[in-house]
């Protein structure tokens, strides 16, 4: 097994871990639900095919949803972040060259589009897991807040881990 596939594995699992035993239990005032999972669908190297993108999302919105006991949220939502993500990158680094193995981080891209990368695609999945679960468009205000809110979170949380295991090698 190439290196690079046995990082996302590990990636995967301990992403999916940490969403399922410790975020999970996390609900700040019944607005913020940190949801670190998508870093995974984020991390994705830049060149992957966009149907292997698509599996991959699918697969961890499952799991998410299994030991969430869920019924599909994330599982739907995650693949349309899968679907939006190389979207998003294109538009991003229209005239970026990246090799087939670039994983996208700030190191990679640059701080400024690594957090338009992040932030658009992060913003958009939890709004649409927020506006799937609540499905009142009466809570539109609410929907907002709380999507806002953890979005504001989760991309902190990103940077945090961004920041630790993509520290720049010249520092």
């Amino acid at each position: 097994m190439s290196r690079s596939i046995i990082w996302g594995i590990v990636r995967f699992l301990v992403l999916l871990c940490t969403q399922v035993l410790v975020l999970d239990n996390i609900n700040l005032f019944g607005y913020v639900e940190p949801m670190l999972y998508i870093w995974f669908i984020l991390l994705l190297p830049i060149k992957t095919p966009k149907w292997l993108v698509l599996i991959l999302s699918f697969l961890m919105g499952f799991c998410v949803d299994i030991f969430a006991g869920q019924v599909g949220f994330h599982t739907a939502v995650s693949t349309f972040t899968g679907f939006l993500r190389p979207i998003f990158f294109s538009q991003i680094n229209a005239d970026s060259q990246f090799s087939a193995f670039d994983i996208p981080s700030s190191e990679t891209m640059g701080f400024m589009p690594y957090i338009a990368y992040i932030s658009v695609l992060t913003f958009v999945h939890i709004f649409a897991i927020v506006m799937i679960e609540t499905f009142r468009w009466s809570e539109i205000l609410q929907i907002l807040l709380r999507a806002g809110l953890s979005s504001v979170v989760t991309i902190l949380l990103i940077i945090l881990c961004d920041t630790m295991f993509f520290r720049n090698s010249k520092d």
